[in-house]
């Protein structure tokens, strides 16, 4: 394990400790009634987080071992090949506003959260072939490393209708319906060096690759959810949620590779594109947090995670000019997170 991932997940747990028991510290006031249903006036929330990205790349090794011999040919391969990504978590914020309505009549909401980071990786390729033709040999070593980094954008903006109920003395029911308009893009580079050794014949030959790809997908549909609030006491309680939205999205790439040969000096360029305008996109958000309420404000720290599906495809066929892996469908997002809202001229 790296020594920067080390240090994000000691410090990740170190706030998860504290939060418990901070949580343990103030749940100690007189309870009182759940429910906020009729209270009435604008609200502004504010949330930070400390944001894990899931399933963008993997560690990929590849080995191979192969061999072919009869009376007259002998054919040995052997190949190795890997390439590896380090992901640590970094800072993200989303920030709500609205209004209440009071007198039981819901609160209309409207939403905005961003992910904005960049990553980098490494590989390298060990390839080692024998041939024995009719009693002459030839032996060829390939020897190469690779730098690579990735960039991911995704963002969410939501216009939601929100109705709570109270159903107990300390617990109240919100359900949500709403709008969600969402991108996602990701912009990928790589520089690969290849070094070629022949022997029987010598021959000795480096190879460079470059490689290019960026591809967005936007898309837009309903958001359903439903949170839950317990009250333990009169300041803190602690609610579950859960959102799923269902898209329809488009998504649109291109990508390119150039490839120059130090022996008989040449070069070689490959392009791709791709559009797919019929994309089935799906998200699932679930959040646990507590919470406190003093007055005109309320504050809270929590967990989620969220998970999006179908719009982050790459739109692109595995070519040269398209050297990472395609078939990952689902990326998710874990954030240990806190935020503030304020209430304005609720009554």
């Amino acid at each position: 394990m790296h020594f920067g991932r080390m240090k994000s997940l000691r410090g990740m747990t170190r706030v998860a400790v504290a939060l418990a028991i901070l949580a343990m510290v103030v749940a100690a006031t007189p309870a009182r009634a759940a429910g906020d249903e009729d209270t009435k006036g604008w609200f502004l929330t504010l949330d930070a987080a400390l944001t894990q990205p899931n399933d963008l790349v993997q560690q990929q090794t590849n080995r191979t071992d192969s061999s072919f011999e009869d009376q007259f040919f002998t054919i040995i391969v052997n190949s190795t090949s890997t390439l590896v990504f380090d992901s640590d978590p970094d800072f993200t914020g989303a920030i709500k506003f609205g209004y209440a309505f009071g007198n039981g009549l819901g609160k209309l909401q409207v939403s905005f959260w961003g992910f904005d980071d960049t990553i980098s990786g490494s590989g390298f390729t060990d390839d080692y072939i024998y041939y024995n033709v009719y009693g002459y040999s030839f032996a060829y070593t390939y020897q190469g490393a690779t730098q690579a980094k990735i960039n991911v954008k995704a963002s969410t903006f939501d216009v939601d209708y929100l109705r709570s109920y109270a159903v107990g003395k300390k617990t109240t029911v919100t359900w949500l319906a709403g709008l969600r308009s969402a991108t996602y893009e990701e912009t990928r580079d790589s520089l690969g060096t290849l070094e070629a050794y022949g022997y029987y014949p010598y021959v000795y030959e480096t190879e460079t690759i470059q490689a290019h790809k960026h591809f967005k997908a936007d898309a837009l549909g309903l958001r359903l959810g439903a949170a839950v609030k317990f009250g333990f006491t009169e300041h803190f309680g602690l609610e579950g949620s859960g959102t799923y939205s269902f898209l329809q999205a488009k998504t649109q790439g291109d990508s390119s590779a150039l490839t120059e040969f130090s022996v008989r000096p040449r070069r070689n360029l490959e392009t791709r594109s791709g559009v797919d305008d019929n994309v089935r996109g799906e998200m699932r958000e679930y959040d646990l947090k507590a919470c406190w309420s003093y007055g005109m404000m309320d504050y809270f720290v929590g967990y989620r995670m969220e998970s999006w599906e179908g719009l982050v495809v790459d739109p692109l066929v595995a070519t040269p000019a398209n050297p990472f892996d395609r078939s990952r469908d689902t990326i998710s997002f874990n954030s240990l997170h806190a935020g503030v809202t304020f209430k304005f001229g609720q009554h």
